[in-house]
């Protein structure tokens, strides 16, 4: 069931994701502000491999998906997710094989910034993550804004209209795990009154040198 109504907020529609998106959607992802930014300008291919990361949610959750435009112009959009077990299986079926597909086709040219990508997935965290119910909070998401829109509403008129789809799917509740590198989402989640169930540390290699990062796990029930 899609939700009854767009969100509109200072000439901002939020609406659920179409095909035609799917080029900017990518662009986004692509373009790495927080995570690896200086890795990815020596390396632009691994925005690809970024981009590519996402297939399971814009090809085969496609409803969980929505945009935020302002005028024809893409804004920001937020990927979720209704039963985060059930998308992580169709990430390890569909995504990871579809990469494997195109790295090996040549699609990423030579893939040599792989190396601290798997440094860091096989690194093991520094503290024990805190364990999220999911029975109490299956779904999951991601979001993401432009940073010329960013402090105008868009984030949260995002999140507010993917709550009420997951209320029209009998959701109990979602969660939410985000980066120390990306401050300003922390900040917002803590905005918007999730819970904060705890917080771990790990190793993660930029690219250039080993850091260690914290992770912030939230929860909502709906």
């Amino acid at each position: 069931m899609r939700p009854e109504r767009d969100t509109v907020t200072s000439g901002v529609e939020i609406r659920q994701y179409r095909d035609s998106d799917r080029e900017n959607v990518r662009r986004f992802a692509a373009a790495d502000e927080h995570e690896r930014p200086e890795y990815l300008k020596k390396y632009p291919r691994l925005g690809d491999f970024r981009a590519d990361g996402l297939a399971h949610y814009y090809d085969l959750e496609p409803e969980s998906f929505f945009v935020a435009e302002c005028c024809g112009e893409f804004v920001g959009n937020l990927l979720g997710a209704v039963d985060s077990i059930v998308s992580e299986q169709r990430e390890e079926t569909y995504t990871r094989r579809l990469r494997r597909r195109r790295l090996l086709s040549g699609a990423y040219g030579l893939p040599i910034w792989l190396v601290p990508l798997i440094r860091t997935d096989r690194a093991r965290p520094i503290t024990a993550p805190p364990t999220v119910d999911l029975r109490r909070y299956p779904a999951h998401l991601h979001i993401g804004v432009k940073s010329g829109w960013r402090r105008k509403g868009v984030g949260t008129s995002l999140m507010t209209i993917f709550e009420d789809y997951l209320r029209t799917k009998n959701v109990p509740g979602y969660h939410i795990c985000a980066s120390s590198y990306h401050h300003e989402g922390v900040s917002f989640y803590r905005k918007l009154g999730l819970c904060e169930i705890g917080d771990f540390a790990r190793r993660f290699h930029d690219g250039f040198q080993w850091k260690q990062v914290t992770e912030f796990v939230f929860v909502r029930k709906l």
